[in-house]
């Protein structure tokens, strides 16, 4: 039997068959490369970040959002005014936030429904920001306000994330918009109903 270039003519493997052990073989042809380290196994390079802070990084992310989205909004100006005005307008209550209702995309999107759902704001409007960068330019552009979520109150704007949370603590958010028609009687009276979704 011929022996496979890469195997030497003195070593065992050689003398087999090729029918033979093909693990010897193997091995024979293994012990005359030189150990080649993996690249799965290869030094990564060490990651920097590009501030010394990530929560720095993350709110720089944030300002070029919100400034490539103002300028998709002066882009679209005409259309989007006019789209999102009237549904301002034809509702008592709008919240633009990060994400949904059911599924909120940031932290001060998720406590805000927290705080309007206790407080049993209804019926309320909600538009999300991501959906669209010219949406997150209006609401920045109408309330002045660079961070979201943002809610407007009979066509005007009414607070930031910041000026909910105070209303709430001090009681005046469910005051002025809460309603205690929704909540429940009889043994569970005065609780939050239990969603029907």
């Amino acid at each position: 039997a011929q022996a496979a270039p890469w195997i030497p003519q003195h070593s065992w493997a050689a003398q087999q068959s090729p029918a033979g052990n093909m693990f010897a073989m193997r091995r024979a042809a293994c012990s005359l490369r030189p150990l080649a380290r993996p690249a799965l196994y290869a030094k990564a390079p060490v990651r920097a970040f590009a501030a010394a802070n990530p929560l720095e990084t993350t709110a720089k992310l944030y300002e070029d959002l919100v400034d490539k989205s103002l300028k998709e909004f002066q882009a679209n100006q005409k259309v989007v005014s006019d789209d999102l005005d009237a549904e301002i307008a034809s509702n008592k209550v709008v919240l633009f936030m990060e994400g949904s209702v059911d599924a909120p995309k940031s932290e001060p999107s998720l406590n805000v429904v927290k705080m309007l759902t206790e407080a049993q704001v209804v019926p309320m409007v909600t538009v999300d920001v991501l959906a669209h960068p010219a949406i997150l330019g209006y609401t920045v552009s109408k309330a002045s306000k660079k961070r979201a979520p943002h809610l407007y109150v009979n066509g005007s704007f009414y607070a930031d994330y910041d000026g909910i949370l105070s209303k709430y603590t001090t009681g005046e958010l469910a005051k002025s918009l809460g309603t205690e028609s929704t909540k429940s009687t009889g043994v569970f009276g005065g609780e939050l109903p239990i969603a029907t979704y």
